[in-house]
Order: structure tokens, then C-alpha cells, then sequence
């Protein structure tokens, strides 16, 4: 299985993608959009933001979990990834997201 994004709907009718990397692990989810465009767009513009440092951010909360943001091109989130409390698995996350965002399909459900 090769990485893909699913984009669905939720009980409102927003739609909202997970980033799924190839063994099936869910890694980013984005915010929810209020049409199918605007989330087609967002996976667009994710897949140039994971490909650029500039727009990609890591994080931590208070906890000590490792988290990552992609941005696009004007500073806005399009998708936050789970939180990961080791190390290794954060930079091998951020680096399946780097390699397979550009080229994963968009699955609908």
C-alpha cells in the first residue's frame, strides 16, 4: 500500500483529509473545510508545503510529545500531525510525510 490521503466528510457535511503513510498509520489530519474544493485545494498545497522546510514547523506540548504543522505558502496550517513521544518515530513520520505526500493519492470515502 503506497501513501495516501482521505478525504471525507464528517457529520456536518465538512470535509476534512488524513495523510495515511503505507503501513496504514494515520500522520496528519487537516482542519475541516466547508466544500470538497477547498480541502482538494488544501492536499494541493500540502503536497508543495511538505516539500519546502520554510513550511513546515515542529512543535511540542507541555508533555514532551513531538508534533509537526505544514503550512502553505501564506503561513496558514492545512494539516497537523499526531503526536509522537519518541524521537526516532517523530523524524521517520516527518520524513514518510516528506517522501510520499507528493506523490500519495487522494482516496474518497
Amino acid at each position: 500500500m503506497s501513501a495516501i490521503f482521505e478525504l471525507k466528510t464528517n457529520s456536518d457535511g465538512w470535509y476534512q483529509f488524513h495523510f495515511v503513510n503505507s503501513k496504514g498509520e494515520k500522520l496528519l489530519m487537516s482542519a475541516e473545510f466547508e466544500q470538497q474544493d477547498q480541502a482538494e485545494q488544501a492536499i494541493k498545497d500540502l503536497r508543495v508545503g511538505s516539500l519546502m522546510s520554510q513550511q513546515i514547523a515542529k512543535g511540542e506540548v507541555p508533555s514532551g510529545e513531538k508534533f509537526f504543522v505544514i503550512k502553505d505558502g501564506n503561513g496558514q496550517i492545512l494539516a497537523k500531525s499526531i503526536l509522537f513521544a519518541d524521537e526516532m518515530v517523530f523524524d521517520n513520520a516527518l520524513h514518510s510525510v516528506k517522501d510520499g505526500a507528493c506523490i500519495a493519492e487522494v482516496r474518497y470515502a
